[in-house]
């Protein structure tokens, strides 16, 4: 993956772009290595916002696995058949996981600075990356939204192309109790872990964007 590309999926274009400076939360980890931040979460919680978020306030590239699984599935039939409803997203995180270690790897050769998000991404990845990667200090949160209801998904509008107003109610109704079973499942797999889990449906949706920005780069961020 060339620097062009990480442009064209979420980097500015540093040359054209003043770079602010670097905030008292990340002076460590910029002085001794890249850095990659993992957004984890179902779908439709906010990952997508948050990595935009941190891509126009702090010029963090970033990548989705969504990017990394449309191209896989053209040529692997597992991940195609993990990837069909109902989801199982701990069989589709086994799958995805050498390909994501991978992507890490290159982006860390193109950006100091880069952001990885997608419900594939598990609380077990972050020590798994951490200790796969030499030199980059890996930062991680996950959203999770556990009253997530049908009028949420009904009405979300989130960066990404939208199905929802194709779906029936029945089908609406099943999908919102997913993620709501997956960021219940979610939190405690954090505790377990030990990362960071942040409900949207707790705290709001603005509230939960600061909490995570925060924990990622340090009290004195631009976005936080």
């Amino acid at each position: 993956m060339s620097r062009f590309e990480l442009v064209q999926l979420g980097q500015p274009d540093q040359g054209a772009r003043h770079q602010p400076p670097l905030t008292v939360g990340r002076d460590t980890d910029a002085m001794t290595s890249h850095v990659l931040y993992l957004v984890g979460g179902p779908p439709r919680v906010g990952k997508s916002a948050l990595a935009q978020r941190l891509l126009k306030d702090e010029g963090i590239a970033w990548l989705p696995t969504d990017v990394i699984r449309t191209v896989l599935r053209r040529v692997l039939p597992d991940l195609d058949t993990a990837d069909q409803d109902p989801v199982d997203a701990v069989r589709l995180a086994e799958v995805m996981y050498p390909h994501i270690e991978k992507a890490a790897e290159v982006c860390a050769e193109e950006a100091e600075q880069f952001l990885i998000e997608g419900f594939e991404l598990l609380p077990s990845h972050p020590a798994c990356l951490q200790a796969a990667l030499a030199g980059t200090t890996v930062r991680a949160c996950f959203l999770g939204h556990q009253t997530f209801s049908t009028g949420d998904l009904a009405s979300y509008h989130g960066p990404k192309p939208q199905h929802e107003r194709q779906l029936s109610s029945a089908e609406l109704a099943e999908a919102a109790a997913w993620i709501r079973r997956h960021s219940r499942h979610l939190h405690q797999e954090c505790q377990a872990e030990g990362q960071r889990y942040i409900d949207v449906g707790a705290l709001g949706f603005h509230d939960a964007m600061q909490q995570a920005c925060r924990h990622l780069l340090g009290p004195n961020s631009l976005s936080s």
